[in-house]
């Protein structure tokens, strides 16, 4: 699936920005370029696109009376965790271990504080995988088949976009169409006009949406994914000259 066939572009003027009229100060007076009458404004623009990437980190959590047997219970889930992903089709360049840990608890036997209360010692080993999943449409079903293989830890999932240069060419571009308006409708408040550009500067274009979160039962029979949209905002200040 084409990643920008349903992409969808909502310009967006934000009105709560704060902008202001700038003479030179001692602060730039060692600065040429701003010399003379200028005019600092902020301007944003934001796009918003169909994810049409995937990351789900989950894993297996194994318990045993000694480390051996913990991380062989580990091993063979994890194993079997591995089958049901290549058997999927996922590559393994989209499998990484992202955690891996083996500690000791002590487990408390009977009620807590009773009389002869024994303490029983366990091994926990821990190992988790990072999964990118480039099919969101299945993103689901293979999340319901992992947990079937063995996961029985699932952190959660976001989305991404594999390409998301263009989108956030489009977001600056919204971004100085909107600092251009501010600047225009100002100087035109003062009786100046603008000139030419001075000065530019950007705070970085950022995901402004939260990432999804994956919603599972595990008892269910199936798991509800929601990639929803994701929105880039990129942010610009622009210095311009003015002009009567």
């Amino acid at each position: 699936m084409n990643p920008m066939n349903s992409m969808k572009i909502l310009p967006y003027l934000s009105l709560g920005l704060s902008f202001g009229l700038l003479l030179a100060s001692p602060g730039l007076a060692d600065d040429d370029v701003l010399q003379g009458r200028h005019i600092t404004v902020g301007g944003e623009g934001t796009v918003r696109a169909r994810p049409d990437l995937a990351v789900a980190e989950l894993g297996v959590t194994a318990h045993g009376t000694t480390a051996s047997v913990a991380m062989a219970e580990n091993r063979r889930k994890v194993d079997a965790l591995l089958a049901a992903l290549t058997e999927a089709g996922v590559a393994d360049a989209d499998v990484l271990t992202s955690d891996f840990g083996i500690h000791r608890e002590r487990v408390s036997q009977g009620r807590r504080g009773e009389v002869g209360e024994e303490e029983e010692e366990r091994f926990i080993v821990r190992n988790m995988v990072q999964v990118t999943i480039r099919d969101i449409d299945h993103a689901g079903y293979l999340l319901d088949r992992l947990v079937e293989a063995g996961a029985n830890e699932v952190r959660g999932i976001r989305f991404a976009l594999q390409d998301d240069a263009k989108m956030a060419s489009q977001a600056r571009a919204l971004a100085a169409a909107d600092a251009r308006q501010k600047a225009e409708h100002l100087a035109k408040l003062h009786d100046a006009h603008l000139g030419k550009v001075l000065r530019i500067s950007e705070s970085g274009v950022r995901n402004v949406r939260p990432e999804a979160m994956m919603m599972k039962s595990m008892d269910s029979a199936g798991s509800t994914i929601s990639a929803g949209e994701l929105t880039l905002a990129a942010h610009l200040q622009v210095i311009f000259e003015l002009t009567d």
